[in-house]
């Protein structure tokens, strides 16, 4: 039987308490295996040729942003031109879930993040947007699976508190909890047969490809790419926009998941 594999990375900040960043980015890649091997020794010239180690893994912020690391305009727009043209040629499916923390709050009937106090379950809605999302992710792998006749895998970048309610969606999403159309919780159940968290440290060129996806959308959903146009990163994105499955989740797709009607507020608010 085939064999594919879902790559999952964040971007931005899930949690509605924190009211620093107003918008959550989640990106799943999905690839088939036969393929990843060689994806993953082209990247790695890709690399090489910018003197990026290949025995740590390709970490967007590092190259594009932090002042320690990060390459000179120079370097980094002749390397977005290697990677759009890398993610022109290999043949990934990307999907993508982003969320407006504030619009998600307000479906919710959170007025203030006082309401996230006082009982466990008013605690985890905060982090809910990760739930949501990462359903839709789930649900896009297991229709690929279903449509290619594949079992397949997750590997996902490590995150406090996210790999909890990775976890837990799943779960979930198998016992056909959280709302699925389609056959798509029995091929999350019967075909996804392993999930692994990746360390900082752990080379996978499918999650760093999976990386850059998610970063280089995150800097286009907070409107800054413009401010970053001498790095060439917005030459990645004319690539990701076409190809990708942009699903922002608005209000009426929350309050559909939690079964909250119009005018209601959340079951652990009342």
């Amino acid at each position: 039987m085939n064999k594919a594999t879902l790559f999952v990375d964040e971007s931005g900040k899930a949690s509605l308490a924190d009211l620093n960043q107003s918008r959550f980015v989640l990106t799943g890649v999905i690839l088939d295996n036969t393929e990843i091997q060689v994806v993953e020794g082209f990247f790695n010239y890709i690399k090489l040729k910018f003197k990026i180690t290949s025995k740590e893994g390709f970490h967007s912020y590092d190259i594009f942003e932090d002042p320690k690391t990060k390459l000179t305009n120079g370097d980094l727009y002749e390397l977005s031109k290697y990677i759009a043209d890398f993610l022109s040629l290999i043949p990934i499916k990307i999907h993508i879930a982003v969320i407006d923390k504030g619009k998600f709050s307000k479906a919710l009937g959170v007025k203030t993040i006082e309401d996230f106090k006082g009982t466990a379950e008013r605690k985890e809605m905060k982090d809910y947007p990760y739930r949501v999302s990462a359903t839709y992710i789930f649900a896009k792998f297991g229709e690929y699976l279903i449509n290619q006749d594949s079992v397949g895998e997750i590997i996902a970048d490590s995150r406090k508190g996210g790999d909890h309610q990775l976890l837990k969606t799943l779960d979930l999403c198998k016992e056909n909890v959280v709302p699925l159309t389609g056959d798509y919780h029995k091929a999350i159940k019967e075909r996804i047969s392993a999930i692994c968290f990746a360390e900082k440290g752990f080379l996978s060129g499918g999650l760093e490809i999976t990386d850059i996806v998610s970063y280089t959308t995150f800097n286009k959903v907070i409107r800054k790419l413009s401010s970053m146009a001498d790095s060439g990163i917005d030459k990645i994105w004319e690539q990701i926009r076409p190809v990708a499955n942009i699903n922002k989740i608005g209000e009426s797709a929350v309050r559909r998941y939690f079964r909250i009607k119009k005018g209601e507020v959340h079951k652990y608010l009342k």
